[in-house]
């Protein structure tokens, strides 16, 4: 093995997502939404895009969920987490930092045109709607610590208010 050369697949990070809940009067809801663009169509996710040149992480997660449901969060958080896939087109694992937003409860949703459908569900029913495995997983695990449990403040990133 020490003569042979190997190879690499590299590794990079440009898309963020964000895991949007809500307190609502019949319970904590999680919203979803229903892919129309050409990539990933008719797919349930998160908010999720790419970071643009010269933003940071958190700037593109906060103008991702404004443009993809016209409001911003009261809160925002780090969700120490990040989810990976295999980008064939790119011949690259992409890592994403995944971010959890806490919507006000009577926050009305304005889609972008990337969307046809939002709904407001529960972790189960957001469960069942999602394609990929990370994504069950992160609800889920995002639910238990950031919803049912008071995350760790150092979790907590500042915006201020309207985004």
């Amino acid at each position: 093995m020490k003569n042979k050369k190997i190879g690499h697949i590299p590794v990079r990070s440009s898309f963020v997502c964000a895991y949007i809940f809500s307190r609502r009067p019949e319970g904590v809801r999680h919203l979803i939404l229903k892919r129309k663009s050409r990539y990933m169509f008719g797919l349930w996710q998160q908010v999720a895009g790419a970071v643009e040149v010269g933003e940071t992480a958190i700037e593109a997660v906060l103008r991702e969920i404004k443009e993809e449901t016209g409001n911003s969060p009261i809160a925002l958080y780090s969700a120490d987490l990040t989810e990976s896939f295999f980008n064939a087109d790119y011949n690259c694992i992409e890592l994403i930092p995944v971010f959890v937003a806490e919507f006000d409860p009577k926050a009305t949703i304005a889609l972008s045109p990337e969307h046809s459908e939002f709904k407001w569900v529960t972790v189960a029913e957001a469960q069942e709607h999602f394609a990929f495995h990370l994504q069950k997983e992160s609800v889920e695990l995002l639910e238990r610590e950031f919803v049912q449990k008071i995350p760790p403040e150092e979790l907590k990133i500042k915006i201020s208010p309207g985004g």
